[in-house]
């Protein structure tokens, strides 16, 4: 068994919320098998539901707008050197 303080994977920190959210024990009960605390087992609660919930959400992750950011940016100096090579293609043909 894993002590209070004790690193935790993500694997196992999963399942104890999954215990939690099947509501098949006392949020108690779960803290005193897992030898964990109970602010501990909220904290993990309250993130996966988050985590649930952006996965839920449409629209682009904050990576593929940041992604798609820099594409945008890249296409804008592809484009100014494409007008800029093709100016000087004008005055040294």
């Amino acid at each position: 068994m894993v002590g209070k303080g004790t690193y935790r994977t993500k694997e196992e920190k999963a399942r104890i919320v999954m215990e939690v959210l099947s509501n098949s024990s006392t949020i108690s009960e779960i803290c005193r098998k897992y030898n964990v605390a109970s602010s501990a087992v909220y904290k993990w609660r309250d993130e996966f539901i988050a985590g649930g919930t952006a996965a839920m959400e449409h629209g682009k992750s904050t990576v593929e707008q940041s992604l798609m950011k820099e594409i945008d940016e890249l296409k804008g100096i592809i484009g100014e050197l494409t007008i800029a090579n093709e100016t000087l293609k004008k005055f040294n043909p």
